[in-house]
């Protein structure tokens, strides 16, 4: 029966992809190549309900998905490496990218950077005249004192002789909205680059269900000195 199934499933995958399959159908089918003979319908519908997701079971740590009634070490080893897969296939994807053009861009260029991670990362990505992509600098960790940040930026800034910077950080626990700590140290970030004549193009908070942009939600026009007319010259958003 179960031998069946799986043909059944195999060839609704190869008419319709994945796209159109249920989490808990995505989960079945994935865990068909770690175990081969045992009804994996039940085992997939059981992670959903301890987990609360297709996008937290894939966070999931290895013990606690060994402690899934049904899961196998190889399972349980497939399902916490898809993260580290996902990553590796969207920076892959994006590396022969050179230059942001839009929001788009932006996104899809930063969001691999974040993904599965469970712990804070800031990034600097330094952008010359013609917004091309010079340099991408991460930083594990948020440091506690504000002024450590902006002297960071403006470090990395002056070394590769950006003439725009965008930050970003995570969210690890999915709200991806600004905190008062966040509109500060964008603020400070801003009136810093400023000085040294290097503009800040966009704030971005990312976590593995969405992100935020500063300059998106027009938080930025109360912010970032001149935006207005760095965007119409540089990054077309």
């Amino acid at each position: 029966m179960h031998e069946g199934h799986r043909e059944r499933m195999r060839e609704r995958i190869l008419k319709e992809g994945t796209e159109n399959l249920q989490p808990h159908e995505i989960l079945e089918y994935l865990l068909y190549h770690a175990i081969p003979r045992k009804d994996t319908n039940e085992i997939a519908h059981e992670l959903i309900n301890r987990f609360g997701g297709i996008s937290e079971v894939f966070s999931a740590d290895y013990e606690n998905l060994l402690d899934v009634k049904g899961m196998t070490k190889n399972a349980a080893l497939l399902i916490s490496e898809m993260k580290g897969i996902f990553k590796v296939y969207s920076a892959d994807a994006l590396k022969e990218k050179s230059s942001i053009r839009n929001r788009g861009d932006l996104v899809r260029y930063l969001s691999p950077v974040f993904f599965g991670d469970k712990t804070e990362k800031f990034c600097i990505l330094c952008l010359d005249a013609q917004s091309n992509i010079l340099k991408l600098v991460e930083k594990r960790g948020i440091p506690q004192e504000v002024r450590v940040d902006v002297r960071d930026v403006v470090d990395v800034a002056l070394r590769y002789k950006a003439v725009s910077v965008v930050i970003a950080h995570n969210h690890p626990s999915g709200d991806v909205s600004p905190s008062h700590e966040d509109i500060e140290l964008t603020r400070a970030i801003a009136a810093a680059l400023k000085l040294i004549k290097v503009r800040l193009a966009d704030h971005c908070i990312f976590s593995d269900v969405g992100y935020y942009s500063f300059a998106e939600d027009g938080l930025g026009d109360l912010i970032f000195e001149n935006v207005n007319n760095f965007l119409k010259d540089g990054l077309k958003y």
